[in-house]
């Protein structure tokens, strides 16, 4: 069958080519219909449980997406009349901003105070009433427990204005562009009025924007990089320019019918989708290597062009069918991320690796029909250092596979020094904005992570009581004694300070009120003086039976988080029972809980994968004992890789965490192409151990150095890439494949030599004893 098929292709090559055209011309056009997305729920099932109880959260209360004024004085200080003109500015401005539903500032921020009888309530400050001294201003402001650490730094340099949006649902990827390009736009033409001053801008809105720019910035200049890295390598190791024009049409048509298919199904890209064209890039490179490899080695042994063609098409067919099998298999395992987007990737990759096989045979050996063959490879010749290499291994496979086996299990005990976390202030680099504010924010306001808490009466007006007042109060002390915990907002401090105001600012009055009809009077008392815009709908809901409460922390990670959320609601619910506190929730939280949730999930994949590509070995080598070899090179690479990240970074991130899946396809093409060859040599031509290694490093050496060196380089490329989770993956991807290359290079042949010589020389053993019996008879 395989036979009638190679004939078939190469005696109708034209029709071949034309029939891939038309399937490249038809799914390709699919690309247009690609949409993009960066909006951070795309990151999570709609069945995740943090998830579910941040939106109700945000249904109660108020959404959370934000954009982020932060004002820092550089050569003048904030208070002076130029300082607080340009916040008033700002915070007047940014109500015009599309969907801005509130601003909450220095400026406006709601100051109680009292004049007699009567209760003030007012704007910080106004421009055109501020008093003459205003270093009693800064003093006033840095006093103010709901302002320090909140909206003003502990010197009064630096101030932040928060902007809550309001996008439609379904929408929120384009009013997110919207509100953002506007404030951007904002600030440039405010900033040259104020030289003294710098102003940044923050806010998930801005992150999730500057997300889907430094994946565009990826996908326009590194796939680039990565393409012409790639080019480079075959060319200098290739040494042919026709192959290397081959490999380079043929990875280009995997990447655009690839990305043309899901454009047809309707798919929505998303920041881990952006790193779908490098992988098809480089992963259909191995496929189409193994193939020109074979053909030029057959070219130098004296066979004519088709003969070397069909020798190459027959040797490859079945080690290729495979690989890109066992590849598929390993991403397909990504379907057991919690995480949507990276379920997307690992079908998107599955996809492109068939697309790429198709390719290999159809595309490729029609092209090499029709394409004359390199005068360089008809003379005989070969590639002597690669037989002096394995000669060098054979002669010294003991000790290889001593050092071999203790260099792995030392990276491997390594590995439990990779810290499960998450650190998404660090997702992007410097060069853009949003980092260098959340970089800002650190140093000066230290609050870089919040935690809500709905503290829920179950009752209407049921937060009016005095009980449930005095343990929320108490909660609030608990959690500003917590490490790490920067500042606490609740209900009970805005109850505590009108309490004080209208008992003639007495800090003894600074208390919860001894009723709750008082807390009541009080609390509607303030309600009915806010003015529109700036009510407390985001601090209880409208029937006064829940509250919510928010700390933020200091800059940490999503372990530190999780210890934090699961201390704060254990302690809530044996010293506060009535808040009926049963969760944390929050950005922080729902990323924190996703990070561990999907490692654990990752190492399900990986080990069904793991199993099912085992089982396929044993199938395809017909070989119980080969087949369970095969699993050496297959699991050590990824123990090595994150035994040597953990020395090198020493965390996992949710981006790092699907590399075990997505590498374990991929470093199964150098085992399946090495096992093949060695087991023809063994059961085909019938050669002793030493020399079926002999002929595997001699007939696919080159070819596996080729493809490793071009997956690594095109990984590694990913180094310059601005989005940290992709720059992440990319590494730690070719760290796996450099690993792969030299396990399977200088273990698994002195593994073979062990296991199979000792059985050979019991089959000798036999055979002896056999033909001595016959002879005595």
């Amino acid at each position: 069958m395989l036979n009638r098929y190679c004939e078939l292709i190469l005696r109708n090559p034209l029709i071949t080519l034309f029939s891939v055209l038309l399937v490249l011309l038809a799914t390709g056009s699919g690309v247009k219909e690609l949409s993009f997305t960066s909006d951070f729920r795309a990151y999570f099932s709609e069945k995740n449980p943090e998830l579910r109880a941040f939106e109700a959260m945000e249904k109660r209360f108020s959404r959370q997406d934000n954009l982020y004024f932060l004002v820092s004085s550089v050569d003048q200080t904030l208070f002076s009349e130029e300082g607080l003109r340009l916040v008033e500015r700002l915070t007047e401005e940014a109500w015009t901003l599309p969907h801005v539903q509130r601003v909450d500032s220095l400026q406006n921020f709601q100051n109680t105070d009292v004049d007699g009888d009567e209760l003030i309530i007012d704007n910080f400050y106004r421009i055109d009433e501020l008093p003459d001294d205003l270093t009693e201003l800064q003093k006033k402001a840095i006093e103010h427990s709901d302002l320090v650490l909140k909206t003003i730094s502990e010197d009064g340099e630096v101030t932040g204005i928060n902007l809550t949006l309001y996008l439609p649902d379904g929408q929120s990827s384009q009013a997110s562009l919207e509100a953002v390009d506007a404030a951007r736009v904002l600030l440039e033409s405010i900033r040259p009025d104020y030289p003294d001053f710098l102003i940044e801008l923050g806010g998930s809105a801005t992150s999730n924007v500057t997300m889907g720019e430094a994946i565009a910035q990826d996908i326009s200049s590194l796939l680039v990089i990565s393409f012409a890295v790639m080019l480079v390598i075959m060319l200098v190791m290739l040494r042919t320019l026709s192959g290397v024009i081959l490999v380079t049409a043929l990875i280009g048509m995997s990447v655009l019918i690839t990305m043309g298919l899901f454009g047809w199904a309707g798919y929505t890209l998303t920041p881990p989708t952006g790193f779908v064209p490098t992988a098809v890039m480089t992963i259909a490179v191995a496929d189409t290597i193994h193939i020109l490899v074979s053909y030029y080695f057959h070219l130098r042994e004296g066979e004519e062009k088709r003969e070397a063609l069909l020798n190459s098409l027959r040797i490859n067919f079945a080690p290729v069918f495979i690989t890109s099998i066992t590849t598929m298999i390993g991403v397909l395992a990504l379907n057991t991320s919690d995480s949507p987007p990276y379920r997307d990737m690992g079908n998107m990759i599955a996809v492109g690796v068939m697309v790429a096989w198709a390719l290999t045979i159809t595309f490729l050996p029609t092209a090499l029909t029709i394409l004359p063959a390199p005068d360089r490879f008809k003379a005989k010749g070969q590639h002597r250092w690669m037989d002096t290499f394995a000669d060098g291994v054979i002669r010294h496979h003991k000790l290889l596979f001593i050092v071999m086996l203790a260099i792995v299990a030392g990276c491997a005990t390594m590995a439990n020094r990779n810290i499960i976390t998450e650190r998404w202030h660090e997702f992007f680099d410097e060069s853009f904005e949003v980092r260098r504010t959340v970089d800002n924010i650190d140093t000066s306001l230290k609050g870089l992570h919040a935690l809500y808490f709905v503290a829920d009466s179950r009752q209407s007006d049921g937060i009016n009581q005095v009980d449930f007042l005095h343990q929320l109060d108490a909660f609030d002390q608990w959690l500003e004694k917590q490490p790490g915990v920067v500042h606490v907002s609740s209900l009970s401090d805005t109850i505590k300070r009108l309490n004080k105001n209208l008992h003639q600012n007495d800090d003894a009055w600074y208390q919860i009120p001894e009723s709750s009809e008082a807390a009541a009077q009080y609390l509607l008392l303030y309600e009915l003086s806010l003015p529109m815009g700036l009510g407390l709908e985001t601090t209880m809901t409208s029937d006064r039976s829940a509250t919510r409460l928010s700390a933020t922390l200091e800059r940490t990670d999503s372990a530190t988080i999780r210890d934090m959320e699961q201390a704060a609601v254990l302690w809530a619910q044996e010293n506060a029972p009535l808040l009926n506190i049963t969760e944390t929730t929050g950005l922080d939280v729902v990323f924190a809980n996703l990070t561990h949730r999907n490692v654990s999930s990752m190492l399900e994949g990986t080990a069904l994968a793991l199993v099912i590509i085992s089982l396929l070995m044993i199938g395809a080598l017909r070989s119980l004992r080969l087949g369970l070899i095969s699993m050496v090179p297959n699991v050590f690479p990824a123990l090595m890789a994150y035994g040597l990240w953990g020395i090198i970074v020493g965390h996992v991130d949710t981006a790092t965490s699907v590399v075990a899946c997505l590498s374990l396809g991929i470093v199964v093409d150098d085992t399946v192409h090495f096992l093949s060859k060695y087991n023809h040599a063994r059961v085909v031509l019938g050669r002793n151990v030493e020399d079926a290694i002999r002929y595997a490093f001699h007939t696919v050496g080159i070819a596996l150095l080729i493809t490793s060196a071009i997956l690594v380089g095109g990984f590694t490329v990913m180094e310059f890439s601005h989005f940290n989770p992709s720059r992440a993956m990319g590494l730690l991807l070719a760290l796996t494949i450099a690993v792969a290359l030299i396990i399977d290079f200088l273990l698994l042949p002195p593994l073979l030599l062990l296991v199979d010589r000792r059985q050979q020389s019991t089959l000798d053993d036999a055979v002896k004893d056999k033909l001595n019996g016959q002879s005595a008879q």
